[in-house]
């Protein structure tokens, strides 16, 4: 069951189920999640982990249920300690802030972050092989070096690339700085646009026009839940927009690049249930990595745009 409450929803489940019992009774796992933004990408993912802890939990009922900070970084510490008081057997949480905060409420219980960037340099992990705490999952980092082969090779060739990010998002501080050296081996510049919640973004958006050649919008949860926002902006500057992991079919997004979010959900579905089914301990289960990158464009909107960006370069 897959219940969506107006402002948040939780996901909760533990290894310590298996030894000593959860918050919920031995036929049912009650899971709070926890999602920083609303974005059909981040809503996939949460999907994707429930589809895959359903299916490897037969005859068991699995309850999920989801706190959303709705890009609001000021909810995701006060939604942390609710999901922290509640009566859960595990947690999932997609959003790098929101894993870094419920980490720091949340010691003796199961947390699984889905599709995070740097575990490690966000430090909830100890290596992607070996975790060592209580939190494993999946991860949707690609490197911005493989990014830039496709933009690159996008004709005309943009040579200032346009970004907005959140940079208190340990994932995105990582991610730009990537982005920027990568950039500055192939002769390219990085402009950036920062914001401090969803309600940046359009504003952030519109300061790129007659800045950037092109906009790249890597996995930054707060922009993405504003997407739409963005894609206003770039469509009216005609500036081509390249999302990282994101969807073609909103207006203004010109190609994406990167994982299958569902998948990358699955994958941390998939780490749930070695843990609360398997009995093993969060931080023996290896974070997994995105399996496939893909690239997908908006032949009309490309066109429209007169430029070409190849599907086979990435």
């Amino acid at each position: 069951m897959f219940r969506r409450w107006p402002l948040v929803v939780a996901l909760i489940l533990p290894w310590s189920l298996v030894a000593c019992g959860g918050g919920s009774d031995g036929d049912t796992l009650k899971i709070g999640v926890l999602q920083i933004a609303q974005a059909p990408v981040l809503d996939d993912a949460v999907r994707g982990f429930e589809s895959a802890l359903t299916k490897g939990v037969p005859g068991r009922h699995v309850d999920v249920e989801v706190k959303n900070a709705n890009g609001d970084q000021s909810l995701v510490a006060s939604l942390s300690r609710d999901l922290a008081g509640g009566d859960y057997d595990a947690y999932a949480v997609i959003g790098t802030p929101a894993v870094t905060a419920l980490v720091q409420q949340v010691r003796d219980k199961p947390i699984f972050a889905i599709a995070m960037g740097d575990p490690v340099g966000a430090k909830v992990a100890k290596s992607l092989e070996a975790p060592g705490g209580n939190v494993t999952g999946s991860t949707d980092y690609v490197d911005p070096a493989e990014l830039l082969r496709t933009v690159d090779a996008t004709t005309p060739r943009p040579r200032t690339i346009g970004t907005i990010l959140d940079p208190s998002n340990q994932n995105m501080a990582i991610w730009s700085k990537a982005l920027t050296k990568a950039a500055r081996a192939n002769g390219d510049k990085v402009v950036e646009a920062t914001v401090s919640g969803a309600g940046d973004v359009p504003s952030a958006a519109r300061s790129l026009d007659g800045r950037a050649d092109l906009v790249l919008i890597g996995p930054d949860a707060t922009t993405l839940s504003a997407i739409d926002a963005v894609g206003a902006a770039t469509a009216k500057a005609r500036l081509p927009m390249i999302v990282v992991g994101g969807e073609i079919s909103v207006k203004g997004v010109t190609a994406s690049i990167g994982p299958d979010y569902r998948q990358v959900g699955r994958q941390a579905g998939e780490a749930a249930v070695q843990v609360l089914e398997d009995g093993k301990k969060p931080g023996a289960v290896a974070f997994t990595k995105p399996r496939d990158i893909t690239v997908q464009v908006d032949r009309s909107e490309a066109t429209s745009l007169g430029v070409t960006i190849p599907t086979g370069a990435s």
